[in-house]
């Protein structure tokens, strides 16, 4: 399954922008790719070097406890 938009401005991509290389992607745990547009991905580059999450369509998985060494 592909997103889209978007998921923090909203914009939709077009056909236009996928025969582009403007978008950035995002592959999602369960498998879908989520696109970023050309603004997001320069406004959130950062993230995107450091390989952390930049958007995601869903909302985060609760985080599990840490557990303290024995």
């Amino acid at each position: 399954m592909e997103n889209t938009a978007c998921p923090l401005c909203a914009l939709e991509r077009t056909a236009a922008d996928a025969a582009g290389l403007a978008w950035s992607s995002q592959h999602e745990p369960d498998g879908s790719i989520t696109w970023i547009c050309p603004t997001c991905t320069r406004a959130q580059l950062w993230r995107i070097e450091a390989l952390l999450t930049v958007a995601s369509p869903t909302a985060p998985v609760a985080p599990v406890p840490v557990r303290r060494a024995a």
